[in-house]
């Protein structure tokens, strides 16, 4: 099954071209049989017919959908047809685009409409389904308001300050207003990074000298052989990548090269992929072979992922234990060392708890928010508090109120921006040029 979507003022007259329906015999929201045919009148398919009046619809606009048979063939004689009635190829994102045009959401509901079409994981789908439905909006609508009561309050004390009956702005409860609509933006702030890891998922690099086991760790979190084993020092040459769920979000686990120095040209080029991949990654897995002495080489490498979040793995647990890691726990500011066997799965389950406490990610905590999950998000937030700590020292001062008015009017405006209500048309372009065509 195949859709074809039109949408606008003449979607009603093309479908009666293509199937001869008379739409004063047409319920709206109700299915009906219709035979697709062309302007010469070659049929096309035996189809299904649906049509959404305006402005109760997705885009606000007439819109029709024809269920075709999912023939690639069918699908593209039905579309030349349409366009040779009238109708205009849809570009990335336009039925979405309308809708936010017409009022019929706003942009962060646009963007969680895209998440929730990119969603990996139920968390991710969860959060992207509340965002589009508003939740983000419905944060941001308060704050709003509170910083356009404070605006007109100020204005007024503006335009009409030497008027009797107009209440003097004081100072000590201006400060506390703005303080109050600081707290809550920080808050809102605060979720970004959980957001951004939902949609985005979070990078684990597996790090260490040649050897000591980062391919089978990988196999084994990631259930299936991805990387090749072998007792051979350097058999990974280059990064290879897994994904898995934990605590609700995509973790990207990257096996790099072991970590020395080689004349090996390829290897060579391996190990500087490898530091590439170590200063990008959300957290590094550093492993070492819990049955040999941590050696000077295993030192050197640590020093790679000694400034960067890490956990440090003594691997092998299977066989006896000789170096438990904690000469390098020290490093590790306090997380420990965990030991376990790639080989055999024993506290696997120990190693992805971990993880899920450095992202500091529970699904259930994730399933009850609808945080910030995009760059422009954080932005905006981060411009509405710079213009409020503007306004915050300006009263402080005891400066006049045009001063304060100005830096709480650029606060209302950014957070405006974040929602859409002001929206440049670059940024349209950026947000809707990433969806499907049939969004």
């Amino acid at each position: 099954m195949s859709i074809v979507r039109l949408s606008g003022p003449k979607a009603f007259t093309i479908l009666s071209s293509l199937t001869s329906l008379s739409l004063s015999f047409f319920p709206p929201r109700t299915l009906m049989r219709a035979d697709v045919r062309d302007a010469a009148g070659n049929l096309l398919d035996a189809a299904l017919a649906v049509c959404f009046p305006g402005p109760n619809s997705f885009t606000g606009e007439d819109v029709v959908e024809l269920h075709l048979h999912g023939s690639p063939v069918v699908v593209e004689a039905a579309l030349c047809a349409a366009c040779a009635a009238g109708a205009t190829p849809a570009e990335p994102g336009e039925f979405s685009r309308r809708a936010f045009l017409n009022g019929k959401m706003d942009l962060t509901q646009a963007e969680g409409l895209a998440d929730l079409i990119a969603a990996r994981t139920q968390a991710a789908t969860s959060s992207a389904l509340r965002q589009m439905r508003g939740a983000i909006g419905q944060k941001i609508g308060p704050i709003r308001e509170s910083l356009l009561e404070l605006l007109t309050e100020l204005e007024t004390a503006i335009d009409f300050g030497d008027e009797e009956d107009i209440p003097q702005a004081n100072h000590a409860q201006l400060a506390e207003r703005i303080k109050e609509i600081s707290c809550e933006l920080e808050s809102l702030q605060g979720s970004y990074e959980k957001g951004k890891r939902l949609r985005d998922g979070a990078m684990v690099a597996i790090a260490g000298v040649a050897n000591v086991g980062k391919s089978m760790l990988l196999n084994r979190m990631a259930g299936e052989e991805r990387a090749i084993v072998d007792d051979t020092p350097g058999t990974t040459r280059d990064f290879l990548q897994a994904e898995i769920v934990v605590g609700g979000i995509p973790v990207f686990l990257m096996d790099t090269a072991g970590l020395r120095e080689t004349e090996d040209p390829v290897e060579r080029k391996g190990v500087a992929r490898s530091k590439e991949v170590i200063a990008r990654a959300d957290l590094v897995l550093f492993v070492v072979d819990g049955a040999r002495e941590v050696s000077d080489e295993d030192y050197q490498a640590f020093e790679e992922v000694r400034e960067r979040p890490h956990l440090v793995v003594a691997n092998k647990s299977d066989l006896p234990a000789v170096a438990t890691g904690e000469e390098l726990a020290g490093a590790a500011k306090g997380r420990g060392v965990i030991r376990l066997s790639a080989k055999t799965g024993e506290n696997i389950d120990r190693l992805v708890d971990a993880i899920a406490r450095e992202f500091a990610v529970s699904e259930g905590a994730v399933l009850a928010q609808a945080p910030l999950t995009r760059e422009r998000h954080r932005l905006a937030v981060a411009k509405a508090l710079e213009a409020l700590a503007r306004a915050g020292e300006s009263v402080s001062a005891k400066m006049p109120p045009e001063f304060t008015a100005a830096d709480v009017r650029e606060a209302s405006r950014a957070l405006a921006e974040l929602v859409g209500e002001i929206a440049p048309e670059e940024i349209l372009n950026e947000v809707f040029s990433r969806f499907c065509i049939g969004k």
